[in-house]
């Protein structure tokens, strides 16, 4: 090899070592996934999996899960033979052999023996080393908490267990976020373990901190562990520790409109105290109304100029295309978006296959729940009344029709009629010349075919959520007629067949009329 091609490999080697350190730096998990496919454009995949292999052995877990993206990126010809060597290694440490083995469970999907690993059994060593280093980063960046935490539910209830143990031997100041987040473990039994143990902290001197997670929690995890939580709360008010919820000034609520799916987005904003500090919080959560919360991400330590402006509330603040499908985000009152996502986490937990709520989600969610209980505005309330909903005689139909014709011309529902236009856009395309009796009869047969839907009731549970949310985002915008004509339609959506609501039919002439316009351009 050229002395320019041996200087060029080294250049490229400490390119690809200042990048791979540069994974430990990140503060959340989109910057990490963005980061490891960055590296993967930039560099050959060998040299990746050289460096890969050079840094399993790093105390620091955001880096090593860094490591894991990265590897998911990579041709699994060439990591997975490097990684499987690893762990059967005997001659590398315990931290190297088993981050190798949880990047291939984890990230590429493979099987690893268990006896491969047999020697390490019962070796707290390494674990009470991972965990001390974990607490130490997670003081000034904890999105390295979460996915310590993460990591360690790859593995069984007796790891966790063991590490709620090894958490018993460090200061009790240094238990409280990890503990906060263990508590939201899928698996019951840990869940319940890391209870136990914030309220045994609630007598240390970390008592304001552990009543804070518990107060938190109360609000997010699954109703029995909730009421564990509460109980807490309760018993501990007896011996004089009551939690005291701050003020929530500062912090903002920004909703989308719903869409035909029942979808929202939430943005919670918490202001920069000032022009010079970048204490902001931007909160991202998208909700399913009717199923649950789906998605979410978040930052903290933000400057004013990186967060959306203030507004008064019922105004818009208009989006880049890329940021939101909506376009524009309603500025609310906190409390009502607090309140839409506790609706929602109460749906998320009676799903019959309940998913795990979203990483970020369950790291930033504190900021959400250390105030008071959300209350929902009393001019808002009858929107969400069991008794609005409820059926008495026969419907309106001339009333809905023109609620129906008025509503989907406001520009909140343009997302909306883009899922009538989806529906057309999967079938064949129809005559130009179509006349309207025709196209009122290919309605009707769509229609006829949602009746018919298996998943019918979730399709019109969803409509109706979303109809509900849609005229409080109205009502707030200050539309309060186009709220109105939202809530009589949710009344009636899960009620009337599909061929005969007003709302359905008049969703899908506009979608025919917009695809008929693209098609003429």
């Amino acid at each position: 090899m050229s002395d320019g091609g041996i200087i060029q490999n080294f250049q490229e080697r400490r390119q690809i070592e200042a990048s791979i350190q540069a994974l430990g730096d990140t503060t959340t998990e989109a910057e990490l996934i963005a980061m490891a496919q960055e590296l993967v454009e930039r560099f050959p995949p060998d040299g990746l999996a050289a460096a890969v292999l050079r840094h399993l052995g790093e105390a620091n877990s955001q880096l090593r899960g860094g490591l894991g993206h990265l590897c998911a990126l990579l041709p699994p010809e060439i990591i997975a033979p490097r990684l499987r060597e690893i762990v059967s290694n005997r001659q590398k440490s315990p931290l190297e052999r088993i981050t190798a083995q949880l990047i291939l469970e984890r990230y590429l999907g493979e099987t690893v023996s268990p006896a491969l690993l047999s020697d390490l059994a019962g070796n707290n060593d390494i674990a009470m080393q991972s965990l001390q280093e974990a607490l130490e980063e997670g003081r000034t960046n904890r999105h390295i908490l979460l996915e310590y935490v993460t990591q360690m539910q790859e593995h069984g209830v007796d790891t966790a267990l063991m590490v709620l143990d090894l958490l018993d031997r460090v200061p009790p100041s240094d238990r409280v976020e990890l503990l906060r987040l263990i508590a939201q473990d899928q698996r019951g039994s840990v869940a319940r373990a890391a209870l136990e143990r914030l309220s045994a902290l609630a007598t240390f001197d970390a008592a304001p901190q552990a009543l804070r997670a518990l107060h938190t929690l109360s609000f997010t995890l699954p109703p029995a562990l909730a009421e564990q939580a509460q109980r807490a709360l309760r018993k501990l008010q007896f011996t004089g520790k009551r939690y005291q919820p701050p003020s929530p000034e500062g912090w903002r609520a920004l909703l989308s409109p719903s869409d035909a799916n029942g979808h929202c987005v939430i943005w919670f904003v918490r202001n920069a105290s000032t022009a010079e500090r970048n204490d902001g919080v931007l909160i991202w959560v998208r909700l399913v109304l009717h199923l649950g919360v789906f998605g979410c991400s978040g930052a903290e330590n933000l400057e004013e100029t990186q967060l959306p402006p203030q507004r008064a509330i019922g105004e818009l603040i208009p989006l880049e295309p890329s940021e939101e499908a909506h376009g524009f985000l309603l500025e609310a009152p906190f409390d009502v978006g607090r309140w839409l996502l506790l609706q929602t986490l109460q749906r998320h937990w009676i799903q019959k296959d309940v998913d795990e709520l979203p990483g970020e989600y369950r790291l930033y969610n504190d900021l959400l729940w250390q105030f008071a209980p959300p209350v929902l505005p009393e001019a808002y309330r009858s929107f969400f009344h069991e008794e609005r909903t409820a059926i008495s005689g026969q419907p309106d139909m001339e009333e809905l029709e023109l609620a129906a014709t008025q509503l989907v011309e406001h520009p909140a529902m343009q997302v909306w009629t883009k899922w009538a236009s989806n529906v057309w856009s999967m079938l064949p395309p129809l005559p130009i010349s179509l006349l309207p009796e025709q196209a009122r009869g290919v309605i009707n047969h769509i229609l006829h075919e949602i009746e018919a839907l298996p998943q019918r009731q979730q399709f019109l549970e969803g409509m109706t959520a979303a109809l509900k949310t849609q005229a409080l985002w109205l009502a707030i915008s200050g539309d309060h007629k186009a709220a109105e004509q939202a809530t009589i339609l949710s009344r009636w959506m899960q009620s009337l067949p599909a061929p005969q609501n007003p709302l359905l039919i008049q969703l899908l002439w506009t979608g025919l009329i917009q695809q008929e316009q693209r098609r003429s351009t």
